[in-house]
């Protein structure tokens, strides 16, 4: 079975909290994850007492997320040696299938981003990737330790795009190149897919 890694909840929290607008990416990227901070809070705190409340919130909120996160170079990065090796379709179809599983999570989670206090630490560049380190408390657990979160940035045609999220020093993209290599290893490329594939089924049900 593929399991999600441990890393895929704390960064969906928090991600979400972060999700930009369609304006272009001006500044730092540390201002420009507080500007949506204050925005995706915004969508939150608006009613959504129906089915189809919910829904429309959930979908705005994704399309958002979906916004600021570069899903190919995550695909990339995550499947390390193994991208070179498959085709444009091959792919693509992994591209759209680690995409609806980020989805998947974040909608699980999305009711929970209220509970945090996210406060913005440090902004540093390493070559062409800028680096902005997070803080998320709980609200309502006080006495737990925050949890540091670092967003691995670069902008792309003017706006900021998340390539990696690292969680109390666990790279989410090394976690998932981890997995998806000792999958692809041991079972091959058609089981990964598959595994992913079930895991999304799993999901609905």
């Amino acid at each position: 079975m593929l399991h999600t890694p441990r890393t895929l909840a704390p960064l969906l929290l928090v991600a979400a909290l972060l999700a930009p607008s369609v304006a272009s990416a001006q500044g730092s990227a540390r201002a420009y994850l507080e500007r949506r901070h204050d925005e995706v809070n915004r969508i939150l705190r608006q009613d959504a007492e129906t089915d189809a409340a919910r829904e429309r919130r959930s979908q705005r909120l994704t399309r958002l997320l979906n916004q600021l996160l570069d899903y190919e170079g995550l695909s990339e990065a995550s499947l390390g040696d193994h991208w070179d090796a498959h085709s444009e379709e091959e792919r693509a179809r992994f591209v759209a299938l680690l995409r609806q599983l980020v989805e998947r999570n974040y909608e699980a989670n999305l009711e929970r981003i209220l509970e945090y206090e996210v406060s913005y630490e440090d902004e540093r560049s390493r070559g062409d990737r800028t680096l902005v380190t997070t803080s998320a408390r709980s609200r309502t657990q006080r006495r737990q330790p925050p949890v540091e979160i670092e967003y691995t940035m670069r902008s792309v045609s003017g706006d900021w795009r998340v390539i990696d999220v690292t969680t109390d020093g666990v790279s989410m993209v090394r976690n998932y190149r981890e997995q998806f290599d000792r999958i692809i290893e041991r079972d091959g490329w058609d089981e990964l897919i598959a595994r992913m594939e079930r895991r999304l089924e799993e999901d609905q049900g």
